[in-house]
């Protein structure tokens, strides 16, 4: 049998089975007698506690190993622990209605969730899982029950099929024994697949409730970068296909602290298969475009974090194509200050030399990514609502305060300037007029920094894309972000595995948007990255070199698979057969056709599907 679901982090897994489900509840009496109420109220408030406790020492430990993302998702259920709309609610049920604890903070887990129904954010799914997740800690200490996943060690390698999973329970898990996670539900921007991502584990989201009718102890083959999930793979591909499998990932995949294939189809870590694996980055030749000119291609990494910006050198990337700072401003109810976000900037681009480039983005929030913090009013349809640059020219004060900390970062090396969301020629000159001013206001006060920064401009929905030769005129540099540009395009939520095939980076209208805009900055000798998860899509890899695009930004994790296979394809293409190769799929009706004339023409490349 094999399942199809959307693939959430990429890499291949290999183990047992085994069903994560959450401990039943114990059957309770939902009242209890007036005489109790007071000592109800302690032992309620005891429970919350031990919870606080608990997630503020994960908090602290994740802080300490540097993985400050999943730390913020650790702080959004910290804020949920001690607002007023839940444990507030259950309190008062406690008090005034004589509920006993389980069933107050049941009520008042359905009242907030109800009241976020009537609000059709997307974001607010994901804020109803964090609520989830600290109800059940509650409830868990309520009974005196462990967690599901304490005592989850073993030398056996497992495959975790959850219904769901919490984000606490994920960044509890060992990647030693979890090799991977297959979920009924779930979407590539959850926290666990974030979480999954960052540890480096195989995930598949959206598989379905098939997914309940695997056996505990069945072999299974996770693919994380297509979305399969296979049971007795030998079975059904064939032992030679698992072989072959095996020696792919061995040939494309950065190693990892978890479990792959070894050469004879059994698990083995990672680390052991690294001494026969590629490590690092290659460097990539440079490649000879139209009239000899040297393209001087480079691969950048994507990042969120200082420890990220550490591991991106480690692993050899020539830089940082993509800092998103809005995880410096998210888990949080206030904003960072101008000296806390200059100290991280400065940490990061001090991580490298000082001709290093490291392109910082400026806040990008909105969308799908609300910033609790701001509390702006509910909006139907967010995405195309209040986004990236529109609130920061909403809230000048912030963009003022963080255009500050960037500029004075500049003095200690090589910082390029990124505004996302850009949609008009107005807003792009608006957001220049304002780092003019802050500029000036530098300058005024003696402070250095660097005064020939380069300013660029993410090209993310259609209307950039169609003005980029206007854009490119007044602009040092463009950012192709293809995960929403295919969205906005197609008019097709990623989020949405109905819609899958329409979110497919081969589009050929997709395409022709991207060479449209890489012709457009070229012509004005203007270079143009690409940052989107397009970036790691190797079908995508030779087009994309075909049109001429100067910079591959990636996540770390897929730095030496991509960097490999950009080296390989410049050695075999020359610039002029890369090109022919672009332009010839231009004129295909789908993305099906895309990939076939791809696997026709490019057959040592090995094809892996990595959809946004």
């Amino acid at each position: 049998m094999q399942l199809q679901g959307i693939p959430a982090s990429a890499g291949l897994a290999w183990g047992r089975a085994l069903h994560l489900v959450s401990s039943t509840r114990q059957s309770e009496s939902p009242t209890i007698p007036l005489v109790r109420v007071s000592a109800e109220l302690k032992r309620f408030d005891a429970a919350v506690g031990q919870a606080i406790e608990a997630i503020e020492a994960i908090r602290a430990s994740l802080l300490e190993e540097g993985r400050t993302e999943e730390a913020d998702i650790m702080e959004v259920q910290l804020v949920l622990l001690q607002d007023r709309e839940l444990v507030g609610k259950a309190r008062d049920k406690i008090l005034h209605l004589h509920y006993a604890s389980h069933a107050a903070l049941e009520a008042a887990m359905a009242d907030v969730l109800e009241t976020m129904r009537q609000h059709s954010h997307p974001q607010l799914v994901e804020r109803a899982m964090d609520l989830e997740d600290v109800v059940h800690r509650i409830g868990r200490n309520l009974r005196g029950e462990q967690s599901v996943l304490e005592g989850l060690e073993g030398s056996e390698t497992l495959v975790l099929l959850c219904e769901s999973l919490t984000p606490s329970e994920a960044v509890l898990l060992n990647p030693k024994v979890v090799a991977g996670i297959a979920l009924i539900h779930g979407s590539v921007t959850s926290h666990v697949a974030i979480i999954s991502r960052s540890m480096g584990i195989p995930t598949v989201v959206g598989l379905g409730p098939d997914l309940q009718s695997i056996a505990d102890g069945q072999m299974v083959l996770l693919d994380g970068t297509t979305g399969t999930l296979t049971v007795d793979p030998a079975e059904v591909l064939g032992e030679a296909e698992v072989l072959r499998e095996a020696e792919a990932l061995r040939e494309t995949q950065v190693p990892r602290e978890t479990q792959v294939l070894g050469e004879a189809g059994d698990p083995m870590s990672t680390a052991e298969a690294g001494k026969r694996q590629i490590g690092r980055v290659p460097q990539l030749p440079r490649v000879r475009g139209e009239g000899g000119r040297d393209t001087g291609r480079q691969l950048l990494s994507n990042i969120s974090s200082c420890a990220e910006a550490a591991t991106a050198l480690s692993e050899g990337a020539a830089g940082i194509g993509l800092f998103r700072t809005e995880f410096l401003f998210m888990g949080r109810n206030d904003f960072p200050s101008e000296e806390e976000q200059f100290a991280t900037y400065r940490k990061v681009v001090s991580t490298f030399d000082a001709r290093t480039p490291v392109i910082i983005r400026t806040m990008d929030v909105g969308g799908d990514k609300p910033l609790a913090s701001l509390r702006l009013e509910e909006e139907d349809n967010p995405f195309l609502g209040k986004r990236g640059m529109r609130i920061s020219l909403m809230r000048q004060d912030l963009l003022r305060t963080q255009l500050r900390a960037i500029l004075r970062a500049s003095a200690y090396g090589n910082i390029k300037l990124l505004f996302p969301m850009i949609a008009t020629l107005g807003e792009w000159r608006q957001a220049k007029a304002i780092v003019a001013e802050v500029q000036a206001a530098l300058t005024d006060a003696g402070i250095p920094y660097n005064q020939s920064i380069d300013i660029g401009i993410m090209i993310e929905v259609p209307s950039a894309a169609l003005l980029a030769d206007r854009l490119a005129q007044e602009a040092d540099f463009l950012s192709i972000g293809t995960n929403d540009l295919i969205q906005y395009t197609m008019a097709a939520s990623r989020n949405s595995p109905s819609l899958r095939k329409l979110h497919d980076p081969l589009q050929p209208a997709v395409l022709r948007l991207i060479h449209q805009v890489i012709r457009s900055a070229h012509s004005h000798g203007k270079p143009v990255s690409l940052c989107g998860e397009m970036a790691s899509e190797m079908a995508a890899l030779p087009l994309l070199l075909g049109m001429g695009l100067d910079t591959f930004s990636v996540s770390n994790e897929a730095l030496a698979s991509v960097g490999w296979q950009l080296s390989l394809l410049s050695e075999r293409w020359d610039s002029a057969q890369l090109r022919l190769a672009a332009e010839a799929v231009l004129d295909l009706d789908e993305a099906s056709d895309v990939r076939q004339y791809v696997q026709q023409h490019f057959p040592e490349l090995q094809q892996v599907q990595v959809l946004p």
